[in-house]
């Protein structure tokens, strides 16, 4: 979610193994690019199966090592939301990828599963923290460098526009970014690719 820099004043750490799930998302809009979106939305279908099973298993698995690795605090006892709205999200731009330009649809499903998926990676190591923010600099920074990068597959220059649009999204919302973040960056591009 957030690149939070490593001390006591910030809530939630960054768990590895769930940003690692977080970023693996990046395959769908290669899958629908390259096989098709019907594939794309099959591996979407197969992540949300895992998930529910995930979810349903939960309450067992709270001793378990593999507990601690994918949910945060407030979620252990509760039903996840943010891991929904993400696929939720997916399943979205995916549709959309229709209707509206596919390659901006993608890219905007790369500004969310790299860009918010190595922010908080990024950020533990980071030292100037964004102003009342546990977020880093170099947490944003990084989430936009690597999410232009591979959205300039899909949309060239403006996937630098998305990744901005997206992280500094992030950076503004607290609670349920999984849901803002590619439409913001889908908004931006559109803007952009209208405008330019």
């Amino acid at each position: 979610m957030a690149a939070y820099n490593n001390d006591s004043l910030c809530g939630n750490k960054a768990l590895p193994l769930r940003k690692i799930v977080h970023m693996s998302g990046v395959a769908v809009p290669f899958i629908a690019d390259i096989y098709g979106r019907e594939y794309a939305a099959l591996a979407l279908a197969g992540a949300t199966l895992v998930f529910l099973i995930m979810e349903a298993i939960k309450p067992a698995e709270k001793k378990r090592y593999l507990y601690g690795l994918l949910w945060r605090k407030g979620e252990k006892e509760v039903f996840a939301l943010d891991p929904l709205f993400y696929i939720l999200s997916f399943f979205v731009l995916l549709g959309l990828s229709y209707f509206v330009n596919e390659g901006i649809c993608y890219a905007s499903m790369v500004v969310l599963a790299l860009g918010d998926g190595v922010a908080p990676l990024i950020g533990r190591l980071g030292r100037w923290r964004l102003p009342g923010s546990c977020k880093t600099v170099e947490g944003t920074t990084g989430g936009i460098i690597l999410s232009s990068i591979v959205g300039f597959y899909f949309v060239g220059v403006l996937a630098v526009i998305g990744s901005v649009a997206g992280m500094v999204t992030e950076c503004s919302i607290s609670r349920h970014d999984n849901l803002f973040i590619p439409f913001a960056a889908l908004v931006a591009m559109l803007l952009g690719k209208a405008l330019f």
